[in-house]
């Protein structure tokens, strides 16, 4: 396992933890660990490393996420039935400012028990939110059921474990299935390669015909570094170390030549996309004259919707492709991660409740009933589509989902090949958003991908020095968290 061989590395240091609280009325982080360490060693787990049992105390439990609050109510509720003493408050946050409302409740001691946080971990980790629930994690015999790479999400220092994914959207590259058929062009295996796509995005770039062969929300400098090297993680990342010297420079060299030649589609409000369109302001995944959107899987349900099939454009779901000499399913993914209060006065109780919501078997299988039959006010399903994909093996559920998506092929061949999720950088790795922060959108080469795509800059001719920044951040978030 990936924590096992970064313990390798960190036996020789001590553990000192000197990051201070979120305000001063607040325990040191020192302290709030050391606390969180003795219940869950002394109370999370008896002697033979099981779970002991949830308390039959009356207790309350807060709980805050930005996934639908309607969900969230159903699942609370069924968590209630399930404990009859335990009392679930849901704390409604705009998800906009997410990391400041969570620090304004931690500063008056109200962070919620479990709780999302978003993006930066740094955050978190620096203001001593996360609690510590490996002895609860490693002794449930519910989460050798996990999908494998993510199993090892949440250990940040290689040890203990701090956070846990709780939601998952795979990247996803939607094809237009009307685009190929037009161009005669046979659609690509599900089991599609790395170069593959990329010879398909220049292949269905018909200038005469004003069709263009892909546009990006997602990128190829994200997807290349994970599954041409069999990555752990963003920019070469094994587990170790970053690497931009290969796959991540190729790739954004990839993407300037594709964007200088008319391959990618014009960009959103621009002259390119008014003279293309007529409307500089039309998604171009809305003109039926684009063969690949790079994208997320929430995307599904709005491609459903009668503003594209009415215009005939038929999106199809394809999972990022594998590289083309990768041993592994590995595909980036978007993945939010929740995690226990360092001051919960229920740890136990709190790691029950976010595994529920999460990634839990029980609590998927009452998601797959929401996403049913949870309807509005004015008798409407609330969810067109299921909300996110299982964060287990279970193929019971697996199914029950798929039971819920359309009757295509595409469906059946996209989600057996979606079972290895990789998370992103900023939510998983410490370091990782403040060298995006400072060095990759804002440092010497400004904007990194716009300088590559405009030319001001060799990807190839900077990756080294990306490389070492990267890693040297990482190794300073690793010193100023966890020491």
């Amino acid at each position: 396992m990936l924590r096992k061989k970064w313990w390798l590395l960190l036996l020789a240091s001590v553990f000192i933890f000197v990051i201070a609280g979120c305000s001063s009325d607040s325990a040191s982080e020192d302290d709030q660990v050391n606390e969180g360490g003795e219940s869950n060693t002394e109370e999370g787990a008896d002697e033979t490393n099981e779970l002991v049992d949830i308390t039959d105390e009356e207790i309350t439990l807060s709980y805050a996420s930005w996934a639908n609050h309607e969900l969230n109510q159903y699942l609370a509720d069924k968590f209630m039935e399930k404990y009859p003493n335990i009392t679930v408050e849901l704390v409604q946050l705009e998800q906009e400012g997410w990391n400041d409302h969570l620090t304004n409740l931690a500063s008056t001691g109200e962070l919620p028990d479990v709780f999302w946080y978003l993006g930066n971990v740094d955050i978190a980790i620096r203001n001593a939110w996360l609690g510590d629930m490996t002895e609860y994690f490693e002794a449930d015999p519910e989460n050798e059921n996990l999908l494998d790479t993510i199993k090892d999400a949440g250990y940040f220092d290689g040890e203990r474990k701090l956070a846990a994914p709780a939601n998952y959207y795979p990247y996803t590259v939607f094809l237009d299935e009307n685009v190929f058929e037009q161009l005669n062009v046979e659609m690509p295996s599900p089991d599609w390669t790395y170069s593959e796509m990329i010879d398909l995005m220049q292949q269905m770039t018909v200038p005469e015909q004003g069709i263009f062969g892909y546009n990006t929300f997602t990128k190829l400098v994200t997807i290349a570094p994970i599954v041409n090297p069999d990555g752990y993680g963003e920019f070469g990342w094994d587990g170790e170390s970053y690497d931009l010297t290969a796959d991540w420079a190729d790739a954004a060299m990839q993407h300037a030549e594709f964007v200088r030649s008319g391959v990618h589609a014009p960009f959103f409000d621009t002259d390119e996309a008014e003279a293309a369109f007529g409307d500089r302001e039309l998604w171009v995944a809305n003109t039926g004259r684009l063969a690949m959107q790079l994208d997320a899987w929430w995307t599904v349900g709005l491609f459903a919707e009668p503003e594209f099939v009415d215009k005939g454009i038929k999106w199809v779901p394809y999972v990022v492709p594998k590289g083309d000499n990768a041993s592994t399913e590995n595909k980036p993914a978007f993945i939010d991660f929740g995690a226990i209060s360092s001051a919960t006065e229920h740890p136990r109780e709190a790691y029950e409740l976010l595994k529920f919501f999460g990634w839990g078997s029980e609590g998927w299988e009452h998601k797959l009933t929401a996403f049913e039959t949870l309807q509005d006010e004015n008798g409407q399903l609330i969810f067109q589509h299921p909300d996110g994909l299982p964060l287990v093996k279970d193929q019971e559920i697996w199914d029950g989902l798929r039971a819920l998506l359309p009757e295509s092929h595409y469906y059946d061949d996209f989600l057996a090949r979606a079972k290895h999720p990789i998370p992103l950088g900023g939510a998983a790795q410490p370091g990782f958003q403040t060298f995006l922060d400072e060095v990759y959108f804002g440092g010497e080469y400004g904007d990194v991908e716009s300088a590559t795509a405009n030319g001001e800059v060799n990807a190839h001719d900077i990756a080294q020095d990306l490389t070492e920044k990267a890693n040297q951040y990482r190794e300073e978030a690793i010193q100023e968290l966890f020491y």
